[in-house]
């Protein structure tokens, strides 16, 4: 009987390696390169991140991976049409709407520009947004919704050099072009004023 083992086992163990090589080849390797792959300054981890339908406990986190897959291959229309059948994000591009991610710091003298925020009970202009954009990117390169226009448009000056600011392309979305230049700002138009780092530019 062990004699008759041992020569079951001879003749099936060359089937087996073949069939555990086989799969790691085509799931292990293929997921590594999928989720460990930084592209154009991501990694799949701040990708899924950055949008909260994505987290584990999501019962839309399945999305995770195609979104990925186009995102990367900047398949912008594809992209978009998966995020509004599947109601993602509130219908925003994810990756904050950036193409791509660079850390930069933002120069004394620079002008920056954004649409948004509001006049509060007191009469004082409130801002808590922190997406801005080099001042004079025409408003299709936003790629943002048309009632963004309506909003206050406000030019700000740059008092002391702002670190760690993420600035991307902007992904073409809400059927504008986008490829215009967005910054993330590490905090608030208001709270850049209060410390002194900006100022309004009157126009």
């Amino acid at each position: 009987m062990k004699t008759l083992k041992l020569l079951l086992l001879a003749v099936l163990l060359p089937f087996i390696t073949t069939a555990q090589s086989q799969s790691v080849q085509q799931h292990g390797p293929h997921a590594a390169k999928l989720h460990h792959a930084i592209v154009r300054g991501v990694t799949y981890a701040d990708f899924k991140a950055s949008v909260t339908d994505f987290a584990d406990t999501s019962a839309k986190k399945e999305y995770a991976d195609s979104a990925w897959v186009l995102w990367k291959a900047e398949n912008w229309p594809a992209l978009e049409q998966l995020f509004n059948d599947k109601q993602l994000n509130g219908g925003w591009p994810p990756n904050r709407g950036a193409v791509n991610l660079l850390i930069v710091t933002l120069k004394k003298g620079f002008l920056i520009d954004r649409y948004g925020g509001y006049t509060d009970a007191n009469g004082v202009f409130q801002d808590k947004g922190t997406f801005v954009s080099p001042k004079g990117v025409p408003f299709p390169e936003r790629a943002l919704p048309d009632a963004t226009l309506k909003k206050p448009y406000k030019i700000y000056v740059i008092l002391k050099p702002i670190p760690k600011v993420r600035e991307g392309k902007i992904i073409p979305w809400f059927g504008q072009p986008g490829l215009g230049i967005q910054y993330e700002l590490p905090y608030s138009i208001n709270d850049l004023k209060q410390q002194g780092y900006l100022e309004e530019q009157k126009q």
